[in-house]
C-alpha cells in the first residue's frame, strides 16, 4: 500500500510554505525534524549537537561521507588490499590483528550497528548492518585461513579455538578508535562452514543518550520529561528488536540521574555502562534471574527501577505492585503498538485494577531511514483520490488526522535518489517514529471495562496521541524520510 498519483506513479509533496503545521505538531517540532543529524538524532531548535561531524573524529575517511578534494588519505579498499599484499611478509597473527582492527575502524566510520563475520569454505565474508540493512564490505580469501576469528575471540574473553561442543558464548570488549571508546559485544554461532561471529557496535557518540537526540517532537519530548519526573507508576516502551527501546529508557533515566535519586537497572545484557546508575545483569547460571533480581532490587531502597523486559505474569505483577508502593518503574515489552501493552498484560493474567491504577502510559517506536541530504529531491504531492483510498481502511479518527497531515500546506515531501555519499541508497542515517499513550480518566475506564486494543487506540487518538503512522507521515512531510519508507516500517500498524 502506498501513495500514488492518478497516473500510477509514486507521489510525494511539493514545497509550499504558507502555513505552519497542525496544532498538535508545534512549529518548533517541524524545525527540529528538518535539521540533519547523526544516526537517529534530531537536534532541538537553538541547540548545537554535541556530536562533531563523524569524519572529524576518526582517522580514515568514510565512503558514506565524501572526502575533501585534494586529500590523499587511502580508502578502506586500498588499505585492505595493501595489507593483503603484505600477507607473505607478515606473520598470520599480526595480519589478523591488522585486518580485524581495520574492519572495526571501518564499521565505526560507516556507522554500522553490527558486523557479521561468516566463514564460507576458504573465504571470510564481512558484512555491515548500516541503517538497518546488511551490506557486503569485503570477501577475504587465503590459502591459509587467517586467525581473524581467533583474534576476536581473545578480545571477547573466549577460548581462542572454537568449542568442539556447542555452548552459548557471549562476551564484550572495548577499543579506542579515533579517540573514542567503542564497546563491542560478541556472539558466536556454529555453522556447517565454520563459526559465525556477530559483533554489536556500541558507540555512545552515535547512540543518542539524551532525549533531544532521539528525533522527538518538542511535544513528545515534554511528555517523556513529565513521565520521567513522576514520583511513582510504571511506563512501558515497546517495539521490534533493535528499534531503540533501551536507548529511549536510558535517555529518560538520565533526566533523573542525580545524587539524590537511587536508580537501579536489571538488564540482559547491559547495553551501556551509565555513570551514577547501578546496573545489574541477569545471570541464570548463578541463580540470578528476573524474579530474584526484582525481589532483591526492591530491598535496595530504589527510587527508580529499570527492568530490561517483562516476559511473564510474575514479573509483570511484581513491577506493577512496586509501582503502587512508591517506585517509578521503566521497562520494555514486545507488542505492536502502545495501546497493545494493555492487552498483553491482560493475557499475562494481570488484574484490570492493577493495570488501571499503576500504568502511567506506554510508548511504541520504530526506526526509519533518513533521506540523504546530499541527493534527496522534492516530489509531487499525491492526489486527493490517492489519499482517500489510502485512509479508507483506517480507523475514522486516525484517517481524519492523517488527511490533515498529508494535504496540509507547508509540507516538504521528498524522494530518494542515491549518490556516493549514501552508497547510492538514497538514505543516510536513521530516526525514530514514536507513539506515546498517556493514561487519563477515559483510558482507565476503558481498561477497567477490558476494552479491546482498537477501542483503546481510538480513545487515545481522541485524547491527542499520535500513532506511529501519523508521526511517520508528519516526519516525511518535513522532508526527513519518504512516504514509502514510513509505510514499509508501519505496514502492520493499521
Amino acid at each position: 500500500m502506498g501513495f500514488w498519483k492518478e497516473d500510477g506513479t509514486p507521489g510525494g509533496m511539493v514545497n509550499p510554505q504558507q502555513m505552519p503545521p497542525p496544532a498538535q505538531y508545534p512549529p518548533q517540532a517541524q524545525q527540529q525534524v528538518q535539521q540533519p543529524a547523526q544516526q537517529h538524532a534530531v537536534p532541538q531548535p537553538g541547540q548545537q549537537s554535541a556530536q562533531q561531524p563523524l569524519q572529524q573524529q576518526v582517522f580514515i575517511p568514510t565512503p558514506a561521507f565524501a572526502p575533501q578534494s585534494g586529500t590523499n588519505v587511502p580508502s578502506f579498499e586500498e588499505r585492505f588490499n595493501q595489507l593483503m599484499k603484505n600477507a607473505v611478509r607478515s606473520p598470520a597473527i599480526d595480519l589478523a590483528i591488522q585486518i580485524s582492527d581495520l574492519i572495526l575502524e571501518q564499521a565505526i566510520i560507516e556507522r554500522a550497528s553490527d558486523v557479521h563475520l561468516e566463514y564460507q569454505g576458504k573465504s571470510l565474508r564481512v558484512r555491515f548492518r548500516i541503517d538497518g540493512t546488511l551490506q557486503d564490505i569485503a570477501n577475504i580469501t587465503s590459502d591459509e585461513k587467517l586467525p581473524i576469528s581467533q583474534r576476536i575471540r581473545v578480545l571477547a574473553g573466549f577460548d581462542p579455538e572454537s568449542a568442539t561442543k556447542f555452548r552459548m558464548e557471549e562476551g564484550r570488549f572495548q577499543k579506542i578508535i579515533g579517540g573514542r571508546v567503542i564497546q563491542v559485544r560478541v556472539s558466536t554461532f556454529p555453522t556447517v562452514n565454520g563459526e559465525k561471529l556477530v559483533l554489536r557496535i556500541l558507540d555512545r557518540t552515535q547512540m543518542g543518550l539524551d532525549l533531544n537526540q532521539l528525533g522527538l517532537t518538542q511535544e513528545d519530548m515534554d511528555t517523556l520529561i513529565r513521565v520521567a519526573h513522576n514520583p511513582y507508576g510504571i511506563f512501558y516502551t515497546t517495539g521490534s528488536t533493535g528499534a531503540g527501546k533501551t536507548t529511549t529508557l536510558y535517555a529518560m533515566l538520565r533526566q533523573r540521574n542525580t545524587p539524590m535519586v537511587n536508580i537501579i537497572t536489571l538488564e540482559d545484557p547491559v547495553e551501556y555502562r551509565l555513570e551514577g546508575i547501578n546496573q545489574a545483569q541477569i545471570n541464570p547460571k548463578t541463580g540470578f534471574g528476573w524474579r530474584e533480581g526484582l525481589l532483591t532490587i526492591l530491598r535496595q531502597d530504589p527510587d527508580i527501577v529499570m527492568v530490561g523486559e517483562i516476559r511473564d505474569h510474575e514479573s509483570a505483577e511484581i513491577t506493577m505492585r512496586a509501582a503502587l508502593t512508591g517506585h517509578l518503574i521503566f521497562t520494555t515489552m514486545h507488542t505492536i503498538s502502545a495501546p497493545g501493552v494493555v492487552e498483553r498484560l491482560f493475557e499475562m493474567g494481570t488484574p484490570h485494577f492493577l493495570i488501571a491504577s499503576s500504568l502511567l502510559g506506554s510508548l511504541s517506536q520504530r526506526l526509519v531511514k533518513k533521506l540523504c541530504p546530499h541527493c534527496a529531491q522534492p516530489a509531487e504531492p499525491p492526489s486527493e483520490k490517492a489519499v482517500a483510498e489510502f485512509v479508507e481502511g483506517l480507523d475514522p479518527v486516525e484517517a481524519e488526522e492523517i488527511k490533515k497531515i498529508v494535504t496540509r500546506q507547508g509540507a516538504q515531501f521528498k524522494v530518494e535518489k542515491g549518490c556516493p555519499a549514501c552508497r547510492n541508497t538514497g538514505y543516510l542515517g536513521r530516526t525514530a517514529l514514536f507513539e506515546i499513550m498517556i493514561m487519563n480518566e477515559e483510558l482507565r475506564k476503558a481498561v477497567l471495562a477490558h476494552a479491546p486494543t482498537d477501542e483503546l487506540k481510538r480513545t487515545a487518538v481522541k485524547s491527542g496521541m499520535k500513532t506511529l503512522l501519523m508521526d511517520g507521515i508528519y516526519k516525511a512531510s518535513c522532508g526527513l524520510t519518504t512516504l514509502n519508507e514510513v509505510l514499509r516500517v508501519t505496514a502492520t500498524m493499521s
